[in-house]
């Protein structure tokens, strides 16, 4: 295996670049402990790509931004730190993948780390983003009509089967409840998913749909009632979503009927 080419420079902290992709959100609260408590001695290594983004080479931060923020708001912008440049990382895609291996054991937010498996090309996540463009969603951090914050479970159910539960569960959700913020709940998404992988084609969608669609109280009250159920059994919270939904969809059903999970 080649080993991975690299350089350590030293470089004016202002000179530096937030990547435009492959960089997560700054946390407000991690910015603001960083700024308050600053620590030179501490500032360690930035890790930076070096590559034309929109007609621009540059010296790209692929990690440090948040100490880099720090530094600023204190007037060091002329400060020397010392800059890993990582030189065979020439694309959006592969800086996307070394931001991911770099935090891989810190905090990073679901949603950042899903945009960055996206742009590095990972499978599942392009699958759920594929699913969700072609209904229409958009993949947020900000509650709203359209929009998807549960991409953890997202990407848990594709996983299920290659995505064939994943797109069931979200045309079943979207038939009974629309776009609403509540149907886009990740434990219902997860829950609903899971009875599509056990019974797959034996399940008549639109009938699901259609019972779904007139449950008193929608889908909060669904996810409510399978946290009550959860409260008095073993069992995860979709899981108790996918017991509530089968005992809906049988009743009234002379054949047909699921057999319990």
């Amino acid at each position: 295996m080649t080993k991975p080419r690299s350089k350590v420079v030293r470089m004016q902290a202002q000179a530096l670049r937030i990547h435009p992709l492959a960089q997560r959100d700054v946390l407000p609260s991690k910015e603001k402990k960083l700024t308050a408590e600053l620590d030179l001695d501490a500032i360690g290594v930035f890790h930076a790509v070096q590559y034309e983004i929109n007609g621009e080479i540059a010296c790209w931060l692929i990690d440090g931004q948040h100490r880099l923020h720090a530094l600023i708001a204190h007037g060091l912008g002329e400060w020397l730190v010392d800059v890993k440049i990582h030189l065979d990382v020439t694309d959006d895609a592969h800086a996307s993948a070394l931001f991911l291996k770099l935090n891989d054991r810190s905090v990073v937010s679901p949603f950042d780390k899903f945009k960055n498996e996206v742009t590095s090309g990972m499978e599942t996540a392009r699958g759920v983003l594929q699913q969700l463009k072609s209904r229409w969603l958009e993949v947020t951090k900000e509650p709203g009509e359209g929009k998807v914050r549960c991409v953890v479970a997202m990407k848990r159910v594709y996983d299920f089967d290659g995505g064939i539960a994943l797109g069931r569960t979200l045309d079943t959700v979207l038939s009974a409840w629309g776009k609403t913020d509540a149907a886009m709940d990740g434990k219902l998404i997860e829950g609903i998913g899971i009875l599509y992988r056990t019974y797959g084609e034996a399940i008549d969608q639109p009938v699901l749909a259609k019972k779904l669609a007139k449950y008193a109280g929608g889908a909060s009250a669904v996810l409510g009632d399978a946290r009550g159920l959860k409260s008095h059994r073993r069992g995860t919270v979709p899981r108790c979503v996918a017991e509530v939904v089968i005992d809906l969809y049988n009743a009234g059903r002379r054949s047909g009927k699921l057999d319990p999970l």
